[in-house]
């Protein structure tokens, strides 16, 4: 889920090293520039006002500090600390990235289980669909609450500088503060979005969102909607209890369409489309996906009070200082001899090279600094930094492969090899009263009446994604030309 360096190190030819030295993208240079800049800031005013400005007694003093510095430096044990911290952090992002849910078993599970009879065949693959339907839906709201890109992605974010329709000015200017003063603060351009903009999506409540993720043309290219209106009220209806019981802002249950797709498990069985054991085997192939979400929420938050605090003593202890030249000056002004300030060993008595470049200071603040700011990207990597989880990538394919399982066509298959009918399996008595069958129905007719995105719309997702772009057929091309005439970009060319 990290930037990739394969292609630029699969070769042994020559120059590799310089090569991945020079990459910006998920570098070290990207990650402590801002930190390092300030830092030198710093330092070269306290630099330059010991050199210019400083009174002879001011310099003496300064020296002072820097040897005290320069011996309580040491005493801090960074490294172990250090490494301590960031080896239990990267330990727990490797778990979080084992458990992050994906649907290609479970879809594949569910093909194999619920397939019915002759009869019956479009009767299993809208049951599929639901099934499928309900996991994603559980796996993005789970997503929205604890990544920044799948947040952006279904909030309809806009820009700090347009207040939405029916937002007085006064809020529309305390959104742009928000915003102005996050990005002031080290926060990426997302991150202050969705911070600037959080009490007004919070006022929108559940439907907000699900008809966000209807709209979502990354939803619509798999799925014609995967939120019905009835689905949508018994959200709302949750969030209403929620809130009158607990009197608190209501966060989306991810496990409510879970409790559904269990639902949909026991009603398959009564109305034979499989038999007990293979109910247990998708309830437990179901549990196993809430599990791992469970896992995803719990989160963890001194170490970086010790580096800062290292780097703060550093500022003074790797100051030039020169107390040869500071004792000359102060006996020139009292007409004494004065002896200089040792700053180093006891065999020490003034002599400095003078730096004016604090080549290894510098080497020390990116190494450890550097170590430091990866623990804190891995510490959630649900964010929108280059080394976090590419949340949006894994929507796209549990969407992809649960819906072309679900729905199976037989386009997919070899002449010859059809659906098997499971003629052995009988319905319980008294299926013939549920209501599963209408309950199917009414939400195959609301995936006709939302029906498909058009062609711009896809293009337009295609354009988005630059590898899905290379990649695209060449009966795609003509079209993905006129599209980018529209929006002002260049053609593409064929190879």
């Amino acid at each position: 889920m990290t930037v990739s360096y394969s292609e630029t190190i699969s070769s042994s030819q020559g120059g590799v090293f310089i090569k991945i030295l020079l990459l910006w993208r998920g570098s070290l240079y990207k990650l402590v520039y801002t930190d390092l800049f300030f830092y030198l800031v710093i330092y070269y005013a306290f630099n330059i006002s010991y050199r210019c400005f400083m009174s002879p007694q001011t310099r003496q003093s300064f020296e002072l500090v820097v040897k005290l510095c320069n011996e309580m430096d040491k005493s801090i044990p960074l490294s172990f600390i250090l490494g301590f911290f960031v080896a239990g952090v990267i330990g727990r992002w490797w778990q979080m990235y084992l458990n992050i849910p994906w649907l290609n078993r479970i879809s594949f599970l569910s093909y194999g289980i619920l397939t019915g009879t002759r009869e019956n065949f479009e009767q299993a693959r809208r049951l599929r669909l639901s099934m499928m339907r309900y996991l994603n839906i559980g796996w993005i709201l789970l997503m929205h609450s604890i990544s920044e890109k799948v947040m952006h992605q279904f909030s309809d974010i806009k820009p700090p500088d347009e207040t939405e329709e029916g937002n007085s000015a006064g809020e529309g200017l305390l959104t742009r503060i928000r915003y102005v003063m996050d990005r002031l603060a080290g926060t990426n351009q997302m991150a202050a979005q969705l911070h600037a903009n959080s009490k007004s999506r919070s006022q929108k409540g559940i439907r907000y969102l699900l008809e966000s993720i209807n709209r979502c043309t990354r939803v619509r290219l798999h799925f014609p909607k995967l939120v019905t209106e009835t689905e949508i009220q018994a959200f709302e209806r949750a969030e209403s209890e929620y809130v009158s019981k607990y009197w608190r802002p209501y966060v989306p249950d991810y496990w409510l369409p879970l409790q559904w797709a269990v639902l949909l498990c026991k009603k398959a069985m009564v109305h034979g489309f499989c038999d007990p054991r293979s109910m247990v085997k998708l309830m437990e192939e179901i549990e196993d996906v809430r599990g791992m979400m469970q896992t995803l929420v719990i989160y963890n938050e001194v170490v970086i009070i010790a580096v800062y605090s290292y780097f703060l003593l550093q500022l003074f202890s790797q100051q030039f200082v020169n107390p040869k030249w500071t004792a000359e000056a102060l006996g020139r002004l009292t007409n004494t001899s004065v002896l200089p300030i040792s700053t180093g060993s006891e065999h020490h008595h003034g002599e400095v090279i003078d730096m004016y470049f604090p080549v290894f200071t510098v080497f020390q603040f990116l190494f450890l600094m550097g170590w430091l700011k990866v623990a804190m990207c891995v510490m959630n990597p649900f964010g929108d930094d280059d080394e976090d989880f590419h949340t949006l990538e894994m929507l796209d394919y549990n969407l992809e492969i649960s819906s072309r399982c679900s729905e199976a066509p037989p386009s997919q298959f070899p002449e010859g090899l059809s659906e098997a009918s499971m003629e052995w399996i009988r319905r319980s008595p008294g299926s013939e009263a549920d209501s599963l069958f209408d309950y199917l129905a009414s939400a195959e007719s609301e995936f006709r009446q939302a029906g498909e995105p058009s062609q711009e719309e896809r293009l337009h997702e295609i354009l988005a994604k630059p590898a899905t772009a290379a990649a695209a057929p060449r009966r795609l091309l003509p079209p993905l030309r006129q599209l980018r005439q529209r929006r002002g970009q260049p053609g593409c060319r064929r190879r």
